[in-house]
């Protein structure tokens, strides 16, 4: 059996003011490809669907009218809630989906531990291996906070919480293993930081309680972990069976330059080699060894572009740049500068007039030989991110303490993703009135 992972699709977001809808059908169109071609039987998607709470009408008929399609090419599909998805709102089709063999967990429920026990079977209808589905673990679902705690004593409780939970679920696929006498394959999912992860720009900090990063500790020894809320595809230690899928496409621009890619796992050979691993069987050193978990590159679906240099490079780069005909390329430049430049913007846009080129983001930068401080202190508002703003005011208090200034920052996240969702349901709501 075929499994396919991915993650990450934020289906519904807008990129500075853009929207994303045409390069998330084409990925689907594509994904759809991939599924007929590769005989795939059980696809995973390891959190965030959406990208809001509340995502537009047109995000979520793409999400249904997928459902359509695994069905109709009788590929299992299961859905892992991500931190920026809605529990309520996965919830309202969750049953109905269940009917159409796709199973949706939301959120995680310790009193019934079966529900996260999910069976993959093959177009035969058997089982080919087992799925401890777990998303995105928010801490009201994992543990109560007890009076008198410290902070140490929370991250310390709920640290162990988790780890016993991946556990749990882990020790109950390895006795339906046992019941049925049969070795199956058992994957697990995961929605969150775990160490050693690289970030990108568009991923924010999650937090689950005051933990920020998880150790790979916290997992048992699944035969494969699928995991989702990192953008950047890859793997966390040493035998590359711990892995993130990363997101589709770009969802910022530092994560150009690097391949996006689902991960497509074969059951068969990893049984194989669970067996070799388990009974020390000498292999063929000289036979073509299959890999059971290999990487499926994604074609680019919208040109996107990041320039670094001074004015005068920039503008001859800009010059230099070309697109397939019919698309549009997104930019982003950097300025190699020490003083503001007033006409800046205006340059840029001159040079980018008339070419398939839409310039979406400027930011400057200071040279080497300027000093950091010097450079802050000439940077001016509309330079800087809402968090940037945020960060150097709370590094300005002085009379903060660490866990305080912690403590804020993960308000302040809450709070900036509040507004941020008020704000795209306002003007997605404008968006689908017009259409």
């Amino acid at each position: 059996m075929k499994i396919l992972h991915t993650s990450d699709w934020h289906l519904g977001q807008h990129f500075m003011g853009k929207s994303r809808r045409e390069e998330h059908k084409a990925f689907i169109e594509w994904l759809l490809t991939v599924v007929e071609r590769e005989s795939i039987e059980a696809v995973i998607i390891a959190g965030d669907v959406f990208d809001t709470g509340s995502p537009p009408s047109y995000a979520r008929e793409i999400y249904h009218q997928l459902v359509l399609e695994m069905r109709a090419r009788e590929c299992q599909l299961v859905v892992i809630a991500g931190n920026h998805d809605s529990v309520s709102m996965l919830n309202e089709s969750k049953s109905l989906l269940a009917y159409l063999d796709v199973q949706v967990i939301s959120q995680a429920d310790l009193t019934d531990l079966d529900s996260h026990v999910v069976p993959l079977k093959d177009r035969q209808g058997n089982e080919a291996a087992w799925l401890c589905a777990v998303p995105y673990l928010r801490p009201k679902d994992m543990m109560q906070s007890q009076s008198g705690q410290s902070e140490q004593d929370k991250k310390e409780g709920l640290l162990q919480q988790i780890k016993d939970f991946y556990l749990s679920l882990y020790q109950r696929a390895t006795q339906r293993n046992a019941d049925r006498k049969k070795q199956l394959p058992i994957i697990g999912t995961g929605h969150l930081t775990a160490f050693g992860s690289q970030l990108s720009e568009s991923v924010r900090d999650l937090y689950v309680g005051t933990l920020d990063t998880l150790p790979t500790s916290v997992f048992p020894p699944f035969d494969y972990l699928a995991l989702g809320h990192i953008h950047r595809p890859q793997a966390i230690g040493n035998n590359g069976c711990f892995r993130y899928s990363g997101s589709p496409i770009a969802l910022s621009f530092d994560e150009l330059g690097r391949d996006k890619s689902v991960v497509i796992l074969d059951t068969e050979l990893l049984s194989t080699a669970m067996l070799s691993k388990d009974s020390n069987v000498m292999t063929d050193l000289f036979a073509e060894q299959e890999e059971p978990v290999v990487l499926k590159p994604i074609p680019c679906f919208q040109p996107m572009v990041s320039l670094q240099g001074d004015l005068q490079s920039l503008l001859s780069q800009i010059e230099g740049l070309s697109c397939e005909e019919g698309k549009t390329i997104w930019l982003e430049v950097s300025v190699l500068a020490d003083e503001y430049l007033s006409d800046l913007h205006k340059q840029l846009l001159q040079a980018v007039e008339g070419k398939p080129i839409e310039l979406l983001r400027v930011m400057r930068r200071r040279t080497q030989g300027e000093t950091s401080m010097a450079f802050i202190e000439r940077q001016t508002l509309s330079e800087l991110s809402v968090e940037e703003v945020f960060d150097r005011s709370v590094t300005a208090s002085l009379d903060l303490k660490d866990e305080e200034k912690t403590a804020l920052s993960q308000l302040f996240q809450q709070c900036l993703e509040d507004v941020n969702e008020h704000t795209e349901g306002h003007g997605k709501a404008q968006e689908e009135a017009v259409e």
